[in-house]
């Protein structure tokens, strides 16, 4: 029989998921699932007490952690992105919960702090970081403008477009002094 006689090879997906697979045993623990189960307890028990919406956020915080030693360690641009937007956010409900700092914009600025962190790892492979920087810029300008908007009775709002033309005019001028 030849190869153009052969029927065609099927591939069969069991299921979906992080699985667990010891040898010589049969059973199998979807960890996503577990996952997934453990995520939802964390939010409900959350949303019921006080106590544990900090716990729930130290846990994303540890979590968030966890994804950014990984990316860094593996070099993983999704497990470092994924990694940076969850301890932003995990770090600012923390510490809002906490009693530490009040008010909105937390959460933002520092998403913009970590994206900024994450330029001169970007430089040190090699690659471009431009974008980061940008990106990072305007979400430390957002962030930062409804935190000063919420400790002084400034409307920050009214400044940022101002502030971002300037910006972008300075970026304009360093640019072309480089062509030259």
């Amino acid at each position: 029989m030849s190869a153009k006689d052969q029927p065609p090879k099927a591939v069969r997906i069991d299921s979906w998921g992080f699985e667990i697979d010891r040898a010589g045993t049969r059973r199998r623990v979807s960890l996503l699932g577990v996952f997934l189960i453990v995520v939802g307890l964390l939010l409900a028990a959350g949303q019921l007490v006080k106590g544990a919406q900090i716990g729930a956020s130290a846990i994303f915080l540890a979590l968030g952690i966890i994804f950014l030693v990984a990316g860094l360690r593996d070099r993983n641009d999704l497990a470092l992105y994924a990694g940076l937007f969850i301890s932003a956010l995990a770090l600012s409900n923390l510490l809002t919960e906490a009693g530490l700092i009040s008010g909105g914009g937390w959460g933002t600025l520092f998403l913009g702090v970590g994206v900024l962190a994450l330029v001169p790892i970007r430089a040190s492979s090699g690659r471009s970081w431009g974008w980061a920087a940008v990106i990072g810029g305007l979400l430390v300008l957002w962030g930062g403008s409804d935190v000063a908007t919420s400790y002084l009775n400034v409307d920050t709002d009214r400044l940022v477009g101002p502030l971002l033309l300037v910006l972008l005019g300075v970026w304009i001028l360093t640019r072309s002094r480089r062509s030259r």
